[in-house]
């Protein structure tokens, strides 16, 4: 007969899940991701104060929302400056995003099997 491990509580399994999420970000990996996007994010924010004269809080907002694939539309490049540098911005921003939110959900996850011992 196979033993049924026991469900924990619901208190047990988010503490589970948020050692696991803070563990993670500790990883070197995660840390070099989260480093190269905002350092993207930052640097991209101080490319659209120049062309499109936004201020660094709305520059970064774009940034964020762009990079994210949100995009609510209530900012876009108006020169075409701006429109050129966001399609680059895409390419890179975009793949760069979805890199690190995959090494971030993986690290999680590996945290979380390790600290459970689940599969």
């Amino acid at each position: 007969m196979s033993h049924i491990p026991r469900p924990k509580s619901v208190l047990t399994a988010y503490l589970d899940i948020g050692l696991s999420v803070s563990a993670a970000f500790r990883t070197p990996n995660v840390i070099a991701l989260i480093t190269v996007v905002a350092g993207l994010v930052t640097f991209s924010a101080l490319i659209y104060m120049l062309l499109e004269g936004w201020s660094f809080l709305d520059a970064i907002y774009f940034c964020v929302v762009t990079m994210s694939t949100v995009g609510y539309g209530d900012f876009s490049p108006h020169t075409a400056a701006g429109k050129l540098f966001t399609i680059l911005y895409l390419f890179v921003g975009i793949g760069i995003f979805v890199l690190a939110v995959t090494a971030i959900a993986e690290a999680i996850y590996r945290e979380f099997r390790e600290r459970t011992g689940r599969e």
